[in-house]
């Protein structure tokens, strides 16, 4: 099984590597800037892979097909079963222009590079706050109801859910994960 990942150097995404990582001939391809290049040995030591297993594939959220060069692009056509689109700016006192450009833009250039690669399943994490501030008990088929989502924030997970939901041509799932403050058994944290 082969998985592309954005987002596998943060806290979540890391992790998530690693689980996938423990499945039996699993190789995970990872969208990383070129200038964290320097990270890429550190990473495989975590996950306790070669390089034959975590790939990295170098490139920019913000860019178009992700900035990813064309050799690249034809090598994964065909080859991806599961994406995850794990990378956000996740900061509430970031300011507007980046949360856009990352979390709306980069979300909107994912989904186009998942389809142009052909990929078999989208999965997109999201956040509650695509449910702004709703009151009371938001589910999982509710999105439309969201409100007071006003806040940068609120407003780039509530828009890039939305791109997901309208404009993704593969099979999708959105998960919505609450605060996450570390690993709930050892409390470890980025």
């Amino acid at each position: 099984m082969h998985y592309f990942v954005t987002g596998a150097t943060g806290f979540i995404g890391k992790r998530l590597v690693a689980k996938l990582l423990q499945r039996k001939g699993a190789v995970v391809h990872f969208l990383i800037r070129q200038e964290s290049e320097g990270k890429v040995a550190g990473l495989r030591e975590y996950w306790g892979v070669s390089a034959s297993r975590a790939v990295p594939v170098f490139g920019d959220l913000t860019a178009r097909k992700l900035g990813v060069s064309a050799d690249d692009v034809k090598a994964l056509k065909g080859q991806i079963d599961h994406f995850f689109h794990l990378a956000a700016v996740y900061d509430l006192e970031a300011d507007e222009e980046s949360q856009i450009a990352v979390n709306v833009d980069g979300t909107r250039n994912t989904v186009e590079f998942a389809k142009a690669i052909g990929a078999g399943h989208f999965h997109h994490v999201s956040s509650i706050a695509a449910a702004g501030l709703y009151e009371g008990v938001f589910r999982e088929d509710m999105f439309e109801e969201a409100e007071n989502y006003d806040h940068p924030y609120f407003m780039t997970k509530h828009e890039s859910e939305k791109i997901v939901r309208k404009e993704c041509k593969v099979p999708w799932t959105v998960y919505r994960p609450a605060a996450v403050v570390g690993d709930s058994r050892t409390g470890e944290m980025d």
